[in-house]
C-alpha cells in the first residue's frame, strides 16, 4: 500500500508542479506528504515518509519565497514527521535517518523589530545533513547546520553550526558527546 501511495503522490506532484519536484523509482509513502513553494525539491530513489513516533503529523517540505530555493533528499532516506523549510537550500544525504524534526535554513523574516514582519531569506544558509546520519526526534537544524556523515544527533537538540562525521551530539546548543569508554 505505501508504495501505490507514493506512486500516486509522484504522479500528482509531476502534473500539479510543473516538473520542479521530481521523485525517484519506489517512493513508499506510510504517511501523507505535504509539499509547497516555487522553489525545485527532488527525492532519490528508495526514499521513505513516515509519520512520527506518535503515529501524527505528515512529512512537509516547503520551498520559500524565491524559485531559487531547494530541497535535495538523496536515496534510501528515510524521513518520519519531519519538516523542511528551504529559502536557500536544504540537503540530506543518502542513507540518513530523520526523526519528527524540523529543519530551517533561513529566519525567513528580518530579525530586527522595524522589519520582523517582512518576508526575506536574506539571511539564509545551507543546511545539510550527511550520508548516514541520523537525527532524533524533536531536533532543530537551523541555518548554517551541517551534520556529518554518520553523525548521530540525540532527540530535543538543537544544531545551529558544521559538526564532524561520526560524533554523537546532545543538547541546547548541540555539543559532541565524550566517546563512550569500553
Amino acid at each position: 500500500m505505501a508504495r501505490l501511495r507514493g506512486e500516486y503522490y509522484r504522479v500528482k506532484f509531476k502534473l500539479t508542479t510543473g516538473g520542479r519536484v521530481q521523485i525517484g523509482r519506489n517512493f513508499k509513502a506510510y504517511a501523507p506528504i505535504d509539499i509547497g513553494g516555487t522553489g525545485r525539491i527532488t527525492l532519490g530513489d528508495d526514499v521513505t515518509v513516515r509519520r512520527d513516533a506518535f503515529g501524527n503529523r505528515e512529512v512537509s517540505l516547503q520551498t520559500m519565497y524565491t524559485p531559487d530555493a531547494a530541497i535535495e533528499i538523496g536515496s534510501g532516506v528515510t524521513l518520519s514527521g519531519t519538516h523542511i523549510s528551504a529559502g536557500k537550500r536544504v540537503a540530506v544525504e543518502a542513507g540518513a535517518w530523520v526523526e519528527d524534526a524540523r529543519i530551517m535554513d533561513s529566519d525567513f523574516h528580518e530579525v530586527s523589530a522595524e522589519k520582523r514582519h517582512s518576508d526575506s531569506v536574506a539571511d539564509a544558509r545551507d543546511v545539510v545533513i550527511g550520508e548516514g546520519a541520523q537525527i532524533g526526534s524533536g531536533v532543530m537544524l537551523l541555518k548554517g547546520a551541517t551534520i556529518g556523515k554518520r553523525a548521530v544527533v540525540r532527540p530535543g537538540s538543537v544544531v545551529m553550526r558544521p559538526t564532524q562525521a561520526g560524533v554523537t551530539l546532545s543538547g541546547f546548543p548541540a555539543r559532541p558527546e565524550p566517546p563512550e569508554k569500553g
